[in-house]
C-alpha cells in the first residue's frame, strides 16, 4: 500500500513507508517467529496489515480516531492468532497414537475388574434341573453357567471359548452336569471340594468329528440324553443318527452307533419313500426299561430302539413336523408336540408294534397356530393330568407373544410372558417308587426374569418374587439411599407392601 498527497494540481508519490511486523519480523511473508505462518491465502503476517492500516490513517482531524480504529483493529487479529496457534499445538498433542503413558492410566485409573456377581444372570440361552441335586442351572450367551439352590447356594463357572450355552444336561444322581454350546462342544463340569468348600470345575471337553469329508452336518449335535447308568450319552445329530459317547472320557463308543439306516429297515417302504430320518428332534428314556429310548426325527417318524438288540420295536408314523416327546409316568403312554400347534397321545404295547394315535389336539385351533416347541404330561392322584406346553398360540392373533399353557381337566390358563421364554420345567415327585409326579411347581426362565408358578394352589399363582421388580425389564437411571428411617414409617411401607402381594402365591421354595 502506498501514501498520496496532493497539492497545486501537481500529485506527487512520496517514498513508500516500509511496513515493520509488529513481532519483529521482516515483512512480505516471512514467517513469524511466534509460530507457523498465519492461515490468510496472501500469507500476510497480520502485525504488518495492522501497521498498513495505521499509515492509511495520515495527518488530519480524523487521524487520532481513525489510528484508534486501526489499533483496535489489530487486536482481533492477533487474539485469532494465538488462539489459533494454540489450537493447532493442543491438535498435535491430542492427535492419535500409541502413548504408553497414557495407556498405563487408562489401565490403572479407568479398567473395569469384576468383584462379584450375584443375581439373575445376563442373557441367560439355557436351562436345567436336577431333581437329585434339587439345582438349578442357567447358561448365558457369554458362555457363563450358575448354579442356584437354596437361599445362599450359588456357583458360577465360565468355558474359556465364551460361546453361547445352548444345553444344560444333569448327569442322573450325580454331582455332575453336561453343557452342549453353539461351537458343537460339549462340557463335563463337577461339585467337587476343595479346601473345605465345593465349587464347579470343568472335568473335559470334547467335539464330535466325523469321518474325513462328510460334512458338519453330520455330526452337528441336536439332542442328548444321559442315561440313567450314567455311563454313557445319547447324542442326535442332524444327519439322524445317533452317536454314543462314554463318561467321563468323551470316548466315542462306534459300535453302538444308531445309523437312520438301521432305523429305517423295520420301518415301512412306502413311509420311507416320502419320509427319511433328517435331524434327531429328542431322545427320551422308557421310564421304566433303561434299555429302550425313544428317537423323535423333524420329519414326524418316531421309533423305540432297544438298546439291548440295536433294533426298532415299536414306530409311530406322526403326520406333523415333530419338536418334542414326553413319557407319561409308568411308561404306557407318550406325547407328542408338533410344529401345526398340535400334541397327539400314543400308546406304547407290546401287542401292536405300528399303534395309531389315541388322541390329537390342537387346543386353540382350528386356525394356524405357534408350533408347540416342549410339553410335559403329568399325573395325578385324582386321575386328571396336567398338560403343560410352550407355545401352541393363534398365529394371527398371538404370533407375538411368548406364552406357556397349563391344562388341567377342564381349567385352561395361558401365561403370558413379557420377554421371551427360553425353557422351563416342571417340578414334581421325582421319587422312583412314587405312582403319580404331582406337580408342585412350574419353573419358567425368560430373558429378563425368572418366573415360578404355584401348581397347587387354585388359580395356579405366581410366587412372589425375592425383588421389587426385574432389573432387566428397565434401565435403572437414578437411585438413592436413605438411612436412620423410623421404626414406624418402616413399619407402614411393609403393610403397604403385603395388601399389594395378596395375589402372589404363599409357597416358600428353598430349592
Amino acid at each position: 500500500m502506498w501514501g498520496s498527497a496532493r497539492g497545486g494540481g501537481l500529485h506527487a508519490r512520496p517514498r513508500p513507508r516500509r511496513a515493520v511486523c509488529i513481532c519483529g519480523a521482516p515483512p512480505m511473508g516471512a514467517v513469524c517467529m511466534r509460530g507457523p505462518a498465519p492461515p490468510h491465502p496472501s500469507r500476510r503476517c497480520p502485525g504488518r496489515e495492522a501497521a498498513t492500516i495505521d499509515r492509511r490513517a495520515g495527518e488530519g482531524g480524523a487521524g487520532a480516531e481513525r489510528s484508534e480504529a486501526g489499533a483496535a483493529r489489530l487486536q482481533a487479529p492477533q487474539d485469532f492468532w494465538c488462539q489459533d496457534t494454540t489450537a493447532r499445538k493442543m491438535r498435535r498433542f491430542l492427535r492419535p497414537g500409541h502413548d504408553p503413558v497414557r495407556e498405563r492410566l487408562k489401565r490403572d485409573l479407568f479398567q473395569f475388574n469384576k468383584t462379584v456377581e450375584h443375581g439373575f444372570p445376563h442373557q441367560p440361552s439355557a436351562l436345567g434341573y436336577s431333581p437329585f441335586l434339587r439345582l438349578m442351572a442357567i447358561g448365558t450367551r457369554s458362555g457363563a453357567i450358575k448354579l442356584y439352590g437354596a437361599p445362599g447356594v450359588e456357583f458360577m463357572g465360565l468355558h474359556e471359548e465364551n460361546n453361547t450355552v445352548m444345553q444344560i444336561h444333569f448327569i442322573p444322581d450325580q454331582c455332575q452336569l453336561v453343557t452342549l454350546l453353539d461351537d458343537n462342544s460339549l462340557h463335563l463340569w463337577s461339585l467337587k471340594q476343595h479346601s473345605g468348600a465345593s465349587e464347579l470345575r470343568e472335568e473335559h471337553r470334547f467335539t464330535l468329528k466325523g469321518p474325513p469329508g462328510s460334512p458338519p452336518s453330520a455330526t452337528q449335535v441336536t439332542a442328548v440324553l444321559p442315561h440313567s447308568s450314567r455311563e454313557v450319552l445319547y447324542l442326535g445329530t442332524e444327519s439322524g443318527n445317533i452317536f454314543v459317547v462314554e463318561l467321563p472320557s468323551f470316548r466315542v463308543l462306534e459300535d453302538r452307533t444308531i445309523t437312520s439306516e438301521a432305523v429305517l429297515q423295520r420301518v415301512p417302504e412306502d413311509y420311507c419313500n416320502r419320509r427319511s430320518c433328517e435331524l434327531v428332534e429328542a431322545l427320551q428314556e422308557h421310564p421304566k426299561n433303561p434299555d429302550q429310548i425313544l428317537i423323535g426325527y423333524s420329519r414326524g417318524l418316531i421309533v423305540l430302539w432297544d438298546l439291548q438288540n440295536n433294533k426298532v420295536t415299536h414306530h409311530f408314523l406322526g403326520s406333523q413336523q415333530l419338536e418334542n416327546l414326553y413319557w407319561q409316568r409308568d411308561g404306557s403312554k407318550f406325547i407328542s408336540c408338533h410344529y401345526d400347534g398340535s400334541y397327539t397321545q400314543w400308546p406304547v404295547s407290546s401287542d401292536n408294534r405300528h399303534p395309531e394315535p389315541l388322541e390329537n389336539f390342537v387346543p386353540y385351533g382350528p386356525f394356524p397356530c405357534k408350533a408347540i416347541s416342549k410339553i410335559y404330561w403329568q399325573t395325578t392322584k385324582n386321575g386328571l393330568p396336567y398338560i403343560i406346553f410352550q407355545g401352541g398360540m393363534p398365529r394371527a392373533s398371538y404370533g407375538d407373544r411368548h406364552s406357556i399353557s397349563v391344562v388341567h381337566g377342564s381349567q385352561q390358563t395361558a401365561f403370558d410372558f413379557t420377554s421371551r421364554v427360553i425353557d422351563f420345567f416342571i417340578i414334581f415327585s421325582s421319587e422312583p417308587t412314587a405312582e403319580f409326579d404331582d406337580p408342585s411347581a412350574m419353573v419358567v426362565l425368560a430373558e429378563e426374569e425368572l418366573v415360578v408358578i404355584d401348581l397347587k394352589t387354585a388359580g395356579w399363582p405366581a410366587v412372589h418374587p425375592p425383588y421389587l421388580a426385574s432389573l432387566h425389564c428397565s434401565a435403572i437411571t437414578c437411585s438413592h439411599h436413605v438411612s436412620n428411617i423410623p421404626l414406624k414409617l418402616w413399619e407402614r411401607i411393609i403393610s403397604a407392601g403385603s395388601k399389594q402381594n395378596v395375589h402372589y402365591s404363599s409357597m416358600a421354595l428353598t430349592s
